[in-house]
């Protein structure tokens, strides 16, 4: 996207798409998989979940045609959106020994905080995208049935679009509720009574879905202000498909679409102003929920 710019830093850059890819905490990729794109704003498919699984009569009478499908996509438009945050260091403290490593410490500083707010943003629109499913989520309750609920969105999202779900992200505070849920606890029996992801798979109608317990913390309280860290997820649950490699038309439940696919880029600048070395974080995105049949959630209490 900047690389032909004379600002642009590849060591910097490379650092930056490197911290990128190591993210282990995040789960943004996983609701929002990549998709590049070659111009900004562009169009996908809409399908008519039902249409690959009617049934039609294919039976031929002499000089006729065979019967058409009717394939009933529609237009949905995305608008790639240019991003940015920077940080600045001061010349002086580049100048003295060690102030490479001053700089670079404070790029980690700019990309946990890009890492951040990518992450609240990517949860806070697949909310918006996908409705709770009422009458579930009370798994304080002895009466509730964690397992039950959870393999409702399984067969929910299988039965919508003829395809197994492939994730469920737990939030940790939900997490943490499902270890000591009474009919989990009640379930598992024996001497070793604890909640795992494997065993927690197992008991499920697709043991084959990938578990992922969410727990990257942030603060939601602005700069100045007194405020204790949340955790992004909260006390969600997300049930979706997605396409390993997803394209602008397959059934994944989001797509970010992008043109930069390889991470954010850093370009440097000089404030001279300031007397700072200022290094900004550039990326592009325009993320949506493609297909709100794929995913479902709950909100635990």
């Amino acid at each position: 996207m900047y690389q032909n710019a004379h600002t642009y830093n590849s060591h910097l850059t490379e650092l930056a798409q490197a911290a990128v890819a190591d993210e282990k905490d995040s789960i943004s990729t996983l609701l929002f998989p990549m998709v590049k794109v070659k111009t900004a704003v562009g169009t996908y498919k809409k399908r008519d979940i039902d249409n690959a699984f009617r049934s039609y009569n294919t039976l031929l009478a002499r000089g006729n045609s065979a019967k058409r499908i009717d394939v009933n996509a529609e237009d949905a438009f995305f608008n790639v959106k240019p991003h940015g945050l920077e940080v600045g260091t001061w010349q002086f403290d580049i100048e003295q020994d060690g102030g490479d490593e001053e700089r670079e410490s404070n790029l980690q500083d700019l990309l946990s905080a890009q890492l951040i707010s990518r992450e609240v943003e990517a949860v806070n629109i697949f909310k918006a995208g996908i409705p709770v499913t009422s009458g579930a989520g009370n798994w304080s309750s002895a009466e509730s049935n964690p397992v039950e609920e959870l393999n409702n969105l399984i067969l929910q999202i299988h039965k919508a679009i003829g395809r197994m779900p492939t994730h469920i992200v737990i939030g940790l505070a939900a997490w943490a509720k499902l270890q000591t849920n009474a009919k989990m606890l009640s379930r598992i029996g024996g001497v070793d009574v604890d909640v795992t992801i494997e065993r927690v798979q197992r008991m499920l109608v697709y043991p084959g879905i990938n578990i992922v317990v969410a727990n990257m913390p942030y603060q939601p309280a602005a700069r100045g202000a007194k405020g204790n860290k949340a955790y992004v997820m909260g006390a969600d649950v997300f049930c979706f498909y997605t396409q390993d490699a997803p394209t602008r038309n397959d059934m994944s439940v989001g797509k970010d679409f992008t043109l930069t696919p390889g991470g954010p880029e850093v370009l440097t600048r000089d404030d001279d102003a300031k007397m700072e070395k200022v290094d900004p974080l550039y990326w592009s995105s325009d993320r949506k929920v493609t297909c709100p049949a794929a995913g479902a959630r709950l909100e635990i209490s």
